[in-house]
């Protein structure tokens, strides 16, 4: 029963929590409104649990959650001596507000509700891997109930190829942890659903981040050295293989090497992927060397960009420099880079530390801060909603199953 005084639908929260994992896991591949629709809730929701066992504290006790909230708070103060009109402070303080969301469900969400929603995520990393294969090879004819992946593009398309390697990354964890023969198998075809789906949508985000986060599931949980070194080669020979069978893959990075080799920094109008990515690097860490403390305020980046390229040109048409770490040091110095990245690290060691159940965990925090170096996972919503949501139900998997958050009703 609830405490006197709490509010009514407190008592119902967790169980609305829970209920809410299967639409909140197939929701991250839903276009941009769903996204922003099932974070609100279950994050609103989360707020309702904390509150009501108590749990304040408990939310920030541990190393990460720290450095995230000193993260926050010094971006926000960064707002003082910002160039950026107020509508882009309001947004890019929402953006810093939005990671507060995966402490609040780490906090709030049971073992139990993780593992159902991690199951739902793979189901549908399984299916849209395979919506993507049969687009790719058979055709498809166009739907609502797959416009906003098969018809995306841009950073919206490489953002799902994001997805569909931690949907396949997570889908051979699942293998590892079935519970029966046909759990196991039918996490493994889901894996090679996504997987197909990966090579199928020839992004080339995922297919980098694939192996590394394969890597580490061999390697981090707690099993036999031979057998993770078996794992480890079985994951090279699956990447060679791939590499070798797919002409696709193969001409993918090609175009990439080309671009990288044909960009030179006094080159005027880059219009490649890569050679674009290499201009706003070059141009972002030079505003970092003007302020490399406080930096040039929150927001103020697309403002500094466009003084230093041609109007219309390709290279005016970016709000973010594709890299995390720089967009976050141009606003705020160095010293708000670096505290990004702790978060992230502490995150990903406490995964580690935590055995078997940890490595969902790491894979989202290493996914963060592989994916920061080459998109805006922060300030892009099609990256940051979706990903916020994972690494946080990931991390309630660290909690131990049917442990409860401290409690403090109001009664003498």
């Amino acid at each position: 029963m609830a405490a006197a005084g709490d509010p009514p639908a407190a008592g119902r929260a967790q169980p609305a929590l829970l209920a809410l994992m299967p639409l909140a896991a197939w929701c991250t591949y839903a276009p941009l409104g769903a996204k922003y629709f099932t974070l609100l809730l279950a994050s609103g929701l989360a707020v309702a649990v904390v509150h009501r066992q108590g749990a304040w504290r408990a939310a920030f006790a541990a190393p990460g959650p720290r450095l995230l909230l000193a993260l926050c708070v010094w971006m926000w103060l960064s707002a003082l001596w910002s160039p950026a009109p107020a509508d882009r402070l309001l947004a890019h303080a929402w953006t810093h507000f939005l990671p507060l969301s995966t402490l609040l469900l780490a906090q709030a969400c049971t073992p139990a509700a993780a593992r159902r929603f991690i199951w739902h995520f793979v189901l549908a990393s399984g299916t849209v891997g395979a919506l993507w294969w049969l687009h790719r090879h058979v055709g498809l004819p166009g739907s609502l109930l797959w416009t906003s992946t098969l018809d995306a593009s841009g950073n919206e398309r490489i953002a799902s190829s994001t997805l569909l390697a931690v949907g396949a990354a997570l889908a051979c964890w699942q293998a590892s942890q079935a519970a029966s023969p046909r759990q196991r198998w039918l996490a493994v075809a889901l894996a090679l659903l996504a997987t197909a789906g990966l090579t199928a949508q020839d992004r080339r985000t995922g297919m980098l981040l694939l192996p590394l986060l394969l890597m580490a599931w061999a390697l981090a949980a707690p099993r036999r050295a031979d057998i993770k070194a078996l794992l480890a080669v079985g994951v090279l020979a699956a990447a060679g293989a791939t590499w070798l069978l797919s002409d696709g893959v193969r001409a993918r990075f090609d175009e990439g090497r080309r671009e990288l080799l044909a960009y030179s920094s006094g080159q005027a109008g880059v219009d490649t992927s890569w050679g674009l990515r290499l201009r706003m690097a070059e141009v972002t860490a030079q505003l970092v060397q003007e302020r490399p403390l406080a930096g040039h305020g929150l927001g103020s980046w697309q403002l500094l960009w466009a003084q230093r390229v041609p109007a219309g040109t390709r290279e005016a048409d970016n709000s973010t420099p594709h890299n995390e770490y720089l967009m976050v040091a141009t606003q705020a110095g160095v010293p708000a880079a670096l505290l990004l990245l702790a978060w992230w690290l502490a995150m990903a060691v406490a995964a580690l530390r935590a055995g078997a159940m940890g490595v969902p965990a790491l894979m989202l925090w290493l996914t963060l801060a592989l994916g920061a170096l080459a998109n805006a996972v922060m300030r892009d919503a099609k990256w940051a909603l979706p990903l916020w949501l994972l690494a946080g139900l990931c991390t309630a998997l660290l909690r131990p199953a049917g442990a409860a958050a401290p409690r403090h009703d109001n009664q003498g």
